[in-house]
C-alpha cells in the first residue's frame, strides 16, 4: 500500500469514527494521515480537507481554541478562503471564544459566499448564528 492509499485509508477511518461521534478518536486518526504528507504544497487538497476535519472535530468537543488553530491553518491553502464552512466555523469558534467583532467578520465571509443557506445547513445552531450576524449587520 502506498502513502496515498493509507492516507486515504486513515481519512475513511477517521469519518467513520466522526460519524459515531468519537470526535477524538478521528483527530487521532486524521492527524496521522497529515503525518504521513511529505509535502503540504503539492498535496495541499488533503491537507486542507485534514486541516478543516480536525478543526471541525475540536469544535464538537468544545475545545474552541484548538478549532480556531487548525481553522485558520486551513485558510493558508488554496481555495481554502472560498470555502463558507471554513469560515462559518471559524466564526462559530470565535463567538464562543467572545471575540463577538471577528465572529461577526467570518460569519460574514460565510454569508457572502453562501448565503443563508450554510446557516440553515447547521439547524437550531446556525440560525442562531444567522440571528447574531443578523443583529450586527443590516441585510
Amino acid at each position: 500500500m502506498d502513502i496515498h492509499d493509507q492516507i486515504e485509508q486513515y481519512c475513511e477511518q477517521g469519518n467513520d469514527l466522526f460519524d459515531e461521534d468519537d470526535f477524538l478518536g478521528a483527530i487521532a486518526i486524521w492527524q496521522k494521515a497529515l503525518d504521513l504528507i511529505v509535502d503540504p504544497n503539492e498535496d495541499w487538497n488533503e491537507v486542507l480537507w485534514l486541516k478543516v476535519s480536525i478543526g471541525d472535530s475540536f469544535y464538537m468537543t468544545d475545545e474552541y481554541e484548538k478549532s480556531l488553530d487548525s481553522l485558520l491553518d486551513a485558510l493558508n491553502y488554496p481555495e481554502a478562503n472560498e470555502n463558507p464552512f471554513i469560515h462559518f466555523r471559524i466564526g462559530q469558534c470565535y463567538y464562543q471564544l467572545g471575540d463577538k467583532g471577528s465572529s461577526k467578520n467570518s460569519l460574514l465571509k460565510a454569508y457572502m459566499l453562501s448565503g443563508k443557506e450554510i446557516f440553515e445547513e447547521h439547524e437550531e445552531e446556525g440560525l442562531f448564528f444567522y440571528g447574531f450576524l443578523s443583529s450586527v449587520i443590516n441585510f
